[in-house]
């Protein structure tokens, strides 16, 4: 979804919650990291209140659960987990039983904001997996688990994903290198790397401040 801002500027958010069961009120449930400085997210983090109105658009993206029996890959990046939440939230409200394996990269213990739930729910699911990564754990975090990069554990544990299916949303950096890697060297389909990249304003400028002047 979109919220539309004042003047007119818009800010992109995935949801991550499947779609609301029945008998049960709609809601949208959204997975917002503060940045300081942000146009939208000081707004939240500081004055948004209950009741406050906000302007929305949406549904928008083609990241949704596509039919098919092979096993899955849920690979996310910090707030990435939002859309794979709601496709697991989906699975286990329809009964199927893919197996999956959800990992979830972040930099240290305090980012992973939703481990608790994310043990719980690969405890409370026979088919459903759950592997932290941490790139830069801090010793105050006394981690055991994995370390690096999350796309190069899904590497380690699957050298061959010739017969699965990708689901992969985070930063444009850890998505385009997962889709580059597990295509080109663990032999997974292209057309079974299915992504929702996000990108911040902040990601924006410094983006279009690395381009070459235009011609």
């Amino acid at each position: 979804v979109e919220f539309i801002l004042a003047g007119g500027a818009r800010r992109s958010y995935s949801m991550a919650n499947a779609p609301s069961r029945s008998g049960q009120p709609p809601d949208i449930e959204l997975h917002i990291r503060h940045l300081p400085g942000g146009l939208f997210t000081d707004q939240v983090f500081s004055t948004l209140k209950e009741r406050d109105i906000l302007r929305l658009e949406g549904p928008f993206g083609s990241f949704f659960l596509r039919e098919s029996a092979k096993p899955m890959i849920l690979l996310a990046s910090g707030t990435g987990l939002a859309p794979i939440k709601a496709l697991i939230e989906q699975l286990q409200d329809s009964g199927q039983q893919r197996p999956a394996v959800l990992y979830w990269g972040c930099r240290s213990r305090a980012d992973l904001y939703l481990h608790d739930w994310a043990e719980q729910t690969a405890a409370d699911l026979p088919w459903l997996r759950y592997v932290p990564v941490l790139s830069e754990p801090r010793p105050a975090d006394a981690w055991t688990g994995r370390t690096g990069l999350v796309h190069q554990a899904v590497m380690a544990d699957w050298p061959d994903l010739s017969g699965h299916q990708v689901y992969a949303c985070g930063a444009p950096v850890m998505v385009d290198a997962a889709q580059r890697d597990l295509v080109a060297r663990c032999g997974l389909p292209a057309e079974e790397f299915l992504a929702d990249a996000f990108t911040s304003e902040a990601d924006k400028h410094r983006d279009a401040a690395s381009l070459p002047p235009a011609p």
